[in-house]
């Protein structure tokens, strides 16, 4: 069977289609299907919102596509999974667009970039890119769901922002005593419990930033012996995350 495109179409816009089932095209989208994939009138693609559904659709001019079935009858619909996986990460100078790309791919439902004390000035903050490249890579890797994106939070205010019945972690080097992920994530009290882990910046997270994460009731965890650079220790987090999730449902 022959590989069909798919293309993440936000449900409201989905909403909008006519009587005969039939939505516009963004440019992009357009440019993309005929310049990109050169794909002909009346080539099939499938259309996903997202939140775990899948429609077959037909492009019509170029600039339309008409849903082979109505909204309510979509080709595939998957339940989200859970737990919820999440990952907060500082901001770095390169490599973000890397990790949300890799976060997604892996299966990561949360990804909040967060502000830190230590984080360089010539850090990257690229929200508008970054939701491009997580809509692109949700329509390669054929997730149904799309990973939550939120703005900029700063250290400060993340502590309290996740739900406290979620298993708060938070990654640090050179603390004494401190579990190694794998070791906690075999604890099966935390089995079904939705998950955030929070990735420092390159010069570390700071005293303060520590303090009152601990205050807050986030559990320190360790990534291994070695010390990772902020994106590597977010792709080796979330591998880690999504395979425990997957060996535990």
């Amino acid at each position: 069977m022959a590989e069909r495109r798919r293309l993440l179409i936000d449900s409201h816009r989905l909403q909008s289609a006519d009587a005969q089932r039939r939505f516009q095209l963004e440019e992009h989208e357009s440019r993309y299907l005929r310049k990109v994939l050169r794909l002909k009138q009346g080539s099939l693609v499938d259309v996903i919102d997202g939140c775990g559904h899948l429609w077959m659709a037909r492009l019509l001019d170029g600039q339309h596509l008409e849903l082979c079935t109505d909204l309510t009858m979509p080709s595939q619909y998957v339940v989200s999974p859970l737990p919820k996986v999440g990952l907060a990460i500082a901001l770095i100078r390169r490599g973000m667009d890397d990790v949300m790309r890799m976060a997604c791919e892996l299966g990561v439902d949360r990804l909040q970039p967060i502000d830190c004390q230590r984080c360089v000035p010539q850090a990257e903050h690229r929200p508008e890119r970054w939701r491009s490249i997580v809509q692109e890579a949700v329509e390669q890797c054929e997730r149904l769901w799309a990973p939550q994106l939120p703005g900029l939070c700063a250290a400060a205010d993340w502590w309290a922002k996740p739900d406290q019945n979620d298993l708060r972690l938070i990654a640090v080097t050179r603390e004494a005593g401190t579990l190694r992920l794998a070791e906690l994530l075999a604890i099966q009290s935390f089995k079904d419990r939705s998950i955030w882990l929070s990735i420092g910046p390159e010069g570390g997270w700071s005293d303060q930033e520590l303090a009152a994460a601990r205050a807050a009731g986030w559990l320190f965890v360790s990534l291994g012996d070695t010390i990772l650079r902020t994106s590597t220790a977010a792709v080796a987090a979330a591998s880690s995350l999504t395979n425990w999730r997957t060996l535990s449902c």
